[in-house]
Formats: structure tokens, sequence, C-alpha cells
């Protein structure tokens, strides 16, 4: 497992004013967020191994037509797993956590039952190990497949409309080749179209062909899947707040050339300011300004403190104390993730 480098990227500001005399600098963080499980610091090859039964088809397809009973449609979705798993394989490829990842496409599933799962067993996990020459396998037991399709008529507009709903189960698990022990996983995903007219002879038309979508589906579940087995990045906003004091006035133009140690300085000139509402916006300054350089526990510090000194002001905004509280919550969940991410990446 290739190992890296915690990092906060620095992207974009905008303005939100909040009053005469207070503005609010929004920007973007990328954070990187721990993943649902956590592999072997020394897993470097990964083998995924698709070991799915077939779905029977008349299991789990439904239309609903308007003012029609609901009909069961037989559909074949043998090739669902293989586009789940091939979208799966080519998104860890481009990630690079591994050193090589390689995918097994035709079931090793011998069972011809589906409604039990029937995981490889340890001396299928170490023979396929070997001959693929990897460390840690990744089986994907079963997928379910549930659709529907639903007319509607909309009194309101006076509008026919159709939605189009398909509801994944994914099954997996985790095996290591030296290991008896195995990781389940469980995740369920949903996507959906939906179209209206004001002709119901022309609704279905603005949906996928049924088959097409559940392919679609299968591909969105595996890409999405990449984000529960490895550590992802996720924007997280962040706000600035500037008031006419002239040390918060002086932080921020710092903050447009990145220069944190500069703010922080001004910033906590500010907060020796007799004025409850300074302090909170210096102390939340100074938060992010911490964050940013990579000091969580001070930027947990300066947040807490800015909470409290915005509630001793007379200050009226609530959307600021959901601001406030949201970021000291955020802060906090990130040093917990911290300690996680550190093993996940082998740091």
């Amino acid at each position: 497992m290739k190992t890296h480098n915690l990092k906060l990227i620095f992207l974009t500001f905008g303005i939100v004013f909040l009053s005469s005399c207070t503005e609010s600098l929004y920007t973007s963080l990328d954070v990187l967020r721990p993943a649902k499980v956590s592999f072997a610091q020394n897993a470097n090859n990964l083998l995924i191994v698709n070991n799915t039964s077939k779905q029977p088809d008349n299991m789990g397809h439904r239309t609903e037509l308007l003012n029609q009973k609901t009909k069961n449609v037989i559909i074949e979705t043998d090739s669902v797993p293989l586009f789940c798993l091939g979208s799966l394989t080519e998104e860890l490829e481009n990630n690079g956590f591994f050193t090589t990842v390689k995918l097994l496409p035709n079931s090793a599933n011998k069972s011809n039952s589906f409604s039990i799962i029937d995981p490889l067993s340890s001396d299928n996990v170490a023979s396929l190990c070997t001959q693929n020459q990897t460390d840690v396998l990744l089986s994907l037991d079963k997928i379910k497949v549930n659709d529907d399709i639903s007319e509607y008529y909309i009194n309101e507009n006076s509008t026919f409309q159709a939605v189009f709903e398909v509801r994944y189960e994914t099954y997996w698990s985790i095996h290591y080749p030296d290991k008896a022990e195995v990781t389940p996983i469980q995740f369920k995903d949903t996507i959906y179209w939906q179209t209206d007219s004001y002709a119901r002879k022309t609704l279905m038309s603005g949906l996928p062909k049924r088959m097409d979508g559940i392919i679609d589906g299968a591909l969105n579940v595996g890409k999405k899947s990449v984000g529960r087995f490895l550590p992802y990045w996720e924007k997280a906003d962040r706000f600035f707040y500037t008031t006419p004091n002239k040390y918060i006035k002086q932080g921020m133009d710092s903050v447009y050339v990145k220069n944190w140690k500069s703010a922080i300085v001004s910033w906590e000139k500010a907060y020796k300011s007799k004025s409850s509402l300074v302090q909170a916006y210096a102390a939340n300054n100074i938060a992010i300004a911490y964050e940013i350089s990579g000091n969580i526990d001070k930027a947990i510090e300066y947040s807490t403190q800015a909470y409290y000194s915005l509630g001793k002001s007379y200050f009226s905004e609530n959307i600021v104390f959901a601001q406030f509280l949201s970021y000291l919550e955020d802060l906090n969940q990130r040093k917990k993730d911290i300690t996680i991410l550190k093993k996940q990446l082998g740091e």
C-alpha cells in the first residue's frame, strides 16, 4: 500500500454580506476523509474477484403504469456485476493507492442459490492470491437489483410524471491469504430518473431504456465504492469573517496571499478587543488558518473560543451560530479521522 501525506488544498474565495459592517469570505478546502474499512498496511497488490450468483430474471423488476396493476418484468441482469467491478477496478487503478489491481471477471461462485451468500474459502483465497501474485483480495459476493418504473398524474400542474428508480444492495468481503478472518461489508445505493410531460404518450421517452439505466447504476455503484474502500477527498466550506476592526482587516490582507502566520499574528491582536463579536470572528479566522497550516489541535482550541465568544455577544445572526457550531463539530471529527487516516495511509 502506497503512503500518502495528509494535506489540505486551498481552492476558491467568495464573499457573503451579513450586515453593513460584517462580511463573510468563504473558501473551499479539499479535506481527506477516511474509508469505511481499513486494509492491512502491507496490502500492496489487490485482487478483485467476482463471487456473485446469478439473480433470477423474474426477481426485482416491476412496472406500475397509471391506473393499472403492478406487473413483474423479466430482465436478465447477468452483466450487472461485471459493469460494477469493471468500474471499480478502473477507478482503483487510476487512484494509485495499490501498486497493482487485478480483476477476475468470471464468477468464482459455484452455488446455484442467489439468496444465500457463498463466501470464498481460505484455501481458495490463498490459491487465487498466489496465482495472481497479490496479497489482499476484495470479493463481490452478491449484488441485488430492484428497479421500478412508475407513472403518476400530478393534479397541481396537470402533468404526467414517470419515475425510474433502481436500488442496489452489494455484499463485499476482504480476505488475506495468510489470515482466516474475513471483513464483510454491505452497501446500499439508489439511482433514479424522473420525467414530466403534458402528454402521456411521450412520457416514457424521457426515461432511459431499462437495461441501460440498470447498467448506468451499476457503473455508478462501482465508482462510488472507491470512496468506501479508500480514503477520499471531500470539499468543505470555511468562512472567514471581516469587520471594520483594523487587525481583522490586516489579517484578511494576508489571506489573499496565503500568508497564514502573518494572518494569525494580526487576528491574535484583534482577539484582544473588548468586543465579544470581534473576539469571536478573530478566533474563528485563527482556527481556519491553523487548520490550513495542519495544526488541528490549535484549530479546535480557537474554534471553541470563537463559539463561546459569539455566545457572549449581542449578535443575533443564527446562521453564524450554526456555522461556528458546524465548524467546531467538523474539526473534532477531523481529529478522529486523522488517526484513522494515518493507519489507512501507512503513516
